[in-house]
């Protein structure tokens, strides 16, 4: 991992890139979720990191993700924020879990349901 955020040497795109990059890491993460309404982003100069909201320095950091239901969800977030937390510094890190997919959905073989 690399060393904690220094909030006067690193800017909000940078930041918002690797807390993307540090989530997408993990093997219980599909994808990042912009939230209902898409407004859990970033807003940089001609893009947008989708599912990572940073503010200025010190200001909490707000993650959203779609999971893999691989292992109890309090265990996967819990991991998530300390990722977070090596990357941004002692910062507040809010955790949403946006939407989960099952092992079954994932492969596209739904169970069907009984009669």
């Amino acid at each position: 991992m690399t060393a904690a955020h220094n909030s006067s040497n690193e800017t909000r795109a940078e930041l918002a890139d690797r807390v993307a990059e540090t989530v997408l890491q993990h093997p219980s993460v599909l994808r990042l979720h912009g939230g209902e309404f898409g407004v859990i982003a970033t807003p940089l100069p001609g893009r947008r990191v989708t599912g990572v909201r940073t503010g200025a320095p010190g200001e909490p950091i707000e993650v959203s993700v779609t999971l893999r239901l691989d292992r109890p969800l309090p265990e996967i977030i819990s991991e998530l924020r300390h990722r977070v937390a090596m990357v941004a510094g002692d910062v507040a890190i809010d955790i949403t879990v946006s939407d989960v997919v099952t092992t079954e959905e994932e492969h596209g073989t739904e169970r069907e349901a009984d009669s």
